[in-house]
């Protein structure tokens, strides 16, 4: 009996261990006219494209920004990337379905690369959503 129990504890400890998958990393060019930040909200990253608080808001959240020398990554632009998803229908209002691109991104960590006086800055964010 002691065996039987001993063998489920570790069973389940593996099991555990299994559900925690690993992150891509995705980076994206820091576009001032698409993303807008707001002085009374610091660290949250805003899309013109989101729907807005009646319907729920899809934003970045600022975790950290690492000033560091080029790394090697390929960079994506943000805005053609959500209006080429299937999250983005511009013939339907609102046109973004926010929580459906929150969960999308819940699957990687994206990064926004800004470049100030030719010294890059990574900033790293969490996908976030909310409905005031």
């Amino acid at each position: 009996m002691r065996t039987f129990l001993i063998l489920i504890v570790f069973y389940l400890f593996i099991s555990a261990k299994a559900q925690q998958t690993l992150k891509d990393t995705i980076y994206f060019k820091y576009d001032t006219d698409y993303i807008t930040m707001h002085v009374e909200i610091p660290k949250h990253l805003y899309i013109k494209d989101g729907s807005g608080t009646s319907y729920g808001n899809f934003y970045f959240t600022e975790i950290k920004t690492i000033k560091a020398p080029n790394v090697k990554s390929k960079v994506a632009c943000l805005k053609k990337f959500i209006r080429s998803s299937k999250f983005y229908d511009k013939k339907r209002a609102p046109k973004l379905n926010d929580y459906a691109l929150y969960e999308e991104f819940e699957k990687f960590i994206p990064v926004f690369v800004k470049k100030t006086n030719g010294i890059k800055e990574y900033i790293l964010t969490d996908p976030s959503f909310e409905i005031e």
